[in-house]
Parts: C-alpha cells; sequence; structure tokens
C-alpha cells in the first residue's frame, strides 16, 4: 500500500491547543491547560486524532487526565462526502449508557465550528492496545512480533463476543429509530447510500468492479431481514484490547454506524481480514480463528443466524473497494483506482458466485 493517504492535517497544532484550552476552562469552570498534542500514526484514514493531557488545579492539587480529541475532516478530497459526528457520539452515549459493553468514556462535543474550524468530540483516553492500520497488523506490529498465538485467537474472539452484544440491543431503546426512513428497508437505504458514494467517489466515473457489485447487490437483496444498529467498521483495527490482551477495553469509531442485519458486521470483520491477507496474497497470522470459527462464535454471541452471510461478504467488498478506490483517486493513484488489491479480491468473490 501506499503510504500516502487523505488523512486531515493540522497545520497550526499550537493554535488548536490554545483553542482546546479555552474550551476545557470554559466547561470545567476554571483554568486547564493543555501540554504537547500528538497525532499517531497507524491509524485510520478518515479524520484527524488528538492525544494530550489536560491539566487542572483542584485547591492545592494539580489533577491531569489523559484525553482523545476527533475532529471532523476538512480537505479537498476527503473519504467520504460527510461525516455525522454527532450521530457517532451519540451512538457511543446510548451504548455506554445502557449496556455493559465498552466504550469511550465521553467529555464533550462540539458543534459549534467557530471554535476550531470544524465539529470535533473529546474522549479520556482507555488504555491498552489497538491492531495497526498503517501497515496493516498481519504486516508489521505489535500483533504480528509481540503476540502469541493464544493471544490473538483470545482478542480475536473478544472482539466477536463484544459485536455480538452490541447486535443485541433494541435500537429503538437506544434511541435510533429515527434512521429508518419509511417506505425501504434498511439495506435499500445502504444500497441507496453505496450507489451514490460511487458517483460521487469516482467524481463521475464508472467503477467496472464496483458498479458490477452493486447492481448484483440490488438484484440479489435478501427479504424479512432483522434490524439492529449495526457497528458499520466491525474490525479488530478498531478495538482497544486490554494490556493482558485477554480481552476488549473499547469499541471505537462508529463513524458507520447504521440500521441493518447484524450478519452485515461480522462479514465485514472477516472480510477486511482477508483483504489485508488474501487480498494482498499473504498468509493470515497464526492464530486467528478460521472465517468459519468466527461466524459460529458470532451467531452464539449475538442470537443471530448468518443465513445471509455470502450476500454480505459480497457487500464488505463493494464497500471497501469503492472507499480503497476513492482514497486512490484522492490520492492522486489514478492508475490504482480500478484495480486495486481491494477490487481484485471483490472480482474473485463475485466470480465464485458467478456474478
Amino acid at each position: 500500500m501506499d503510504s500516502e493517504r487523505p488523512t486531515p492535517l493540522v497545520e497550526d497544532v499550537d493554535g488548536i491547543r490554545r483553542k482546546l484550552e479555552a474550551w476545557f476552562s470554559e466547561r470545567r469552570g476554571s483554568r486547564v491547560t493543555i501540554g504537547e498534542l500528538n497525532i499517531p500514526e497507524g491509524t485510520g484514514m478518515s479524520n484527524v486524532t488528538l492525544l494530550f493531557n489536560i491539566q487542572w488545579q483542584e485547591g492545592s492539587r494539580t489533577m491531569q487526565s489523559a484525553c482523545v480529541g476527533r475532529l471532523q475532516p476538512q480537505i479537498e478530497r476527503p473519504v467520504f462526502p460527510d461525516y455525522d459526528l454527532s450521530l457517532q457520539y451519540q451512538v457511543m452515549e446510548s451504548i455506554g449508557a445502557n449496556s455493559d459493553i465498552p466504550v469511550p468514556t465521553l467529555l464533550g462535543l462540539e458543534t459549534d465550528t467557530s471554535i476550531l474550524g470544524v465539529q470535533f468530540y473529546v474522549m479520556a483516553y482507555t488504555p491498552g492496545r489497538i491492531p495497526p492500520d498503517m501497515p496493516p497488523y498481519n504486516m508489521d506490529g505489535w500483533l504480528m512480533h509481540e503476540a502469541s498465538n493464544e493471544q490473538r485467537e483470545a482478542i480475536w474472539y473478544a472482539a466477536v463476543d463484544a459485536m455480538g452484544a452490541c447486535h443485541q440491543l433494541d435500537y429503538k431503546e437506544l434511541g435510533f429509530e429515527h434512521l429508518a426512513e419509511e417506505g425501504k428497508t434498511p439495506l435499500q437505504q445502504q444500497l441507496e447510500y453505496w450507489q451514490r458514494y460511487h458517483d460521487w467517489g469516482l467524481e463521475g466515473s464508472r467503477h467496472v468492479i464496483g458498479q458490477r457489485a452493486l447492481d448484483w447487490l440490488q438484484a440479489n437483496q435478501p427479504q424479512d431481514e432483522p434490524t439492529v444498529l449495526c457497528w458499520g467498521d466491525s474490525r479488530i483495527g478498531n478495538v482497544i484490547f486490554n494490556e493482558a490482551l485477554d480481552g476488549v477495553a473499547a469499541l471505537l469509531d462508529w463513524e458507520m454506524a447504521v440500521l441493518g442485519n447484524p450478519v452485515q458486521d461480522i462479514a465485514w470483520y472477516n472480510y477486511l481480514d482477508a483483504t489485508f491477507a488474501e487480498g494482498l496474497g499473504l498468509p493470515r497470522l497464526e492464530g486467528l480463528p478460521s472465517y468459519e470459527d468466527t461466524v459460529a462464535r458470532w451467531e452464539h454471541a449475538s442470537g443471530f443466524s448468518a443465513t445471509h452471510y455470502n450476500y454480505y461478504l459480497i457487500f464488505a467488498g463493494t464497500r471497501y473497494a469503492l472507499i480503497l478506490s476513492r482514497i486512490m483517486l484522492a490520492t492522486g493513484q489514478e492508475s490504482e483506482v480500478q484495480g486495486n488489491f481491494a477490487c481484485q479480491l471483490l472480482n474473485k468473490h463475485l466470480e465464485r458466485i458467478g456474478a
């Protein structure tokens, strides 16, 4: 993979720090200072993440807390046409308030763009370990070089169990009934979104493999599906695992949260792992459970059937191929838009089903 990516840049880091100090100070009603702002590497491709410590006085005691900020991207060619930080924040807030599922501790959402120029939210820092994205965890990093086979299996299944617990929640009780569009199934809503994404992301061009997959998905929609709040970007790179590598500390990145059949989350989980193994011609890490065993584990954890799993594998491949193709276009890699490794893997899956 090319190291260039459309991650928004923070040019005035010191200015951001001062503005965040003022924001925290106003919210707390006392002076808050912030040390160095750090932007971590090896993370996702669609937002700005800031790591920093806040410090304040309580009487004679100096207090401090580690924080994580997420800023809405503001670049010429973003990965997604729009970002709903409010929805991301509300999903984590509601799951945290209505379940024992681990999500980050939230410290505040700011929709007033006059503060930093974009919307943002802040979370308490959750200690633990996150499998890297850049480069992928099966190519380098702690999961490849430091974790044992038993630890890899443990964290893989821990994430599946947490995902399954999410799928047991009632999206209406969580407060997300408004995401349903009258007269359309959740899947129809999603397929319409991804067709629009194709048209927007390719900037008027036609993605040969992606459009073929979208046409197949449209023509083969499952009927009478269950509906839950889906994580959307369900993968181990979006999980903070505890230091002992035997459990989940927090589930991250709910920017793709959507109503739908929960099997789409386990399909995405497996497919994204396969993309960075089979898709790149590399072996999976030893110790990671098979995809078949993963699906069985998810069925037990969630209580749902994976009847339409193969359909949602194509759906996962389509979404990821379109996203990566958008990234290639946005970073000036036009030659990789149609034939990047994600598109090639999707093509293999389409050929396997005769699409």
